[in-house]
């Protein structure tokens, strides 16, 4: 007859099996269901930003070579629950008309804007709905926008070519490329971008905005899968800005650099300034001040080279930008030269970066066919 330690052993054996069995079930099935619900989440990450996309349809003031029947369609996020869109500059840029076009209670309804403040450089512009006293769903900024870093999952939600709410997926490729000039940050990525897409928002798997989508590199204007979306911490300082000034102004010395740093970049400079002694420009990384206008800060001449701004040693031409951003217009600010063999720090307040929309986005007018030549009927001379 078995005694009592037994049967306890027994049980004891019985029990942790059953607890193992049901441990390896309860495991299979919350992996099963994580996914499930991944997918679910992402569906419903999307069916809530819906809400927040809007059509933009624009068309362009009446000028002799341009038609005025033409429109052109762009996508823009809500920002604010008051009505605030987001958009890109060159969707409204010489445009006569712009209306917004919102999917409200299962229809779409048609809205007038007004352009609240404009940010030509970064390709952003702030327009806020008229004639709506709802609030408007809308959707928030990531919180760490600055880093997001290669490999990042994102996704595209916008009106390319009239198909409204197309979605397209992706990863972040880079997060360090810029737009127009060194100053506007910008995310790489694969994530499908074509025409319509413009002022629409990039965003991570939360559904929270890490860029405005803007520009698409290819050579057959159709997506090549490398998109560039304007990286969120410069849309949202934008934004911020536009909001209370009405437009943005980024900082400037007021000369135009040269990089030095390698062999090639040095005999350039030295063929194309006769006038320049070898011995002024030094073997080392730095940016020659090639230009002499009326513009020059009085503390910075022809033939410097500059090494560093406020303590920080500069080389390139995005350090610089990276280091002058950092600071206001109307700021003076502490640079590092070396002038003829001499190494000096001088003063230099900064002025406001010029900007000419005219020159970073050049209007495409089609092409007209030539006019016909009335033939003019020659009579026989008599």
């Amino acid at each position: 007859m078995p005694n009592i330690k037994t049967y306890g052993l027994i049980c004891f054996s019985i029990i942790i099996f059953l607890c193992t069995t049901n441990n390896i079930s309860a495991t299979e099935n919350d992996n099963v269901s994580v996914d499930a619900r991944d997918e679910l989440k992402f569906e419903t990450v999307i069916k809530n930003a819906k809400e927040s996309i809007v059509i933009l349809s624009t068309s362009p003031y009446k000028e002799p070579d341009i038609d005025s029947t033409q429109t052109g369609l762009c996508s823009g996020v809500v920002v604010n629950e008051m009505g605030y869109v987001i958009t890109n500059f060159h969707c409204i840029y010489k445009q006569e008309s712009i209306k917004l076009i919102y999917h409200d209670k299962d229809d779409w309804q048609t809205y007038d804007v007004e352009v609240i403040g404009t940010d030509p450089l970064a390709d952003l512009a702030l327009l806020k709905v008229l004639g709506k006293e709802e609030k408007i769903p809308f959707l928030k900024f990531a919180a760490d926008m600055k880093n997001t870093p290669a490999g990042t999952e994102v996704f595209a939600l916008g009106h390319p070519m009239g198909m409204i709410w197309t979605v397209t997926r992706g990863i972040v490729s880079s997060n360090s490329r810029f737009i127009k000039h060194p100053y506007i940050k910008a995310l790489q990525t694969d994530a499908a971008i074509n025409k319509g897409n413009s002022g629409g928002p990039l965003m991570n798997m939360k559904g929270e905005i890490v860029g405005i989508n803007a520009l698409m590199m290819s050579r057959t204007n159709q997506s090549a899968g490398v998109g560039l979306a304007i990286r969120g911490d410069v849309v949202k300082a934008s934004y911020d800005t536009m909001l209370v000034h009405g437009k943005v102004d980024r900082p400037a010395v007021g000369i135009q650099v040269m990089p030095v740093g390698i062999k090639k970049q040095r005999d350039v400079i030295l063929k194309k300034f006769p006038d320049l002694k070898p011995e002024w420009v030094p073997n080392t990384r730095g940016l020659f001040v090639g230009s002499e206008n009326k513009d020059n800060p009085k503390n910075i001449k022809q033939f410097d080279m500059i090494i560093g701004i406020g303590g920080v040693l500069v080389n390139t031409g995005l350090q610089f930008s990276d280091e002058l951003i950092k600071y206001e217009v109307g700021d003076t600010i502490f640079v590092m030269i070396v002038r003829k063999k001499v190494h000096l720090t001088v003063e230099s307040t900064l002025k406001v970066f010029p900007v000419d929309p005219e020159k970073l986005y050049i209007i495409q007018r089609p092409i007209l066919p030539p006019k016909k030549e009335e033939k003019k009927s020659i009579k026989p001379k008599k």
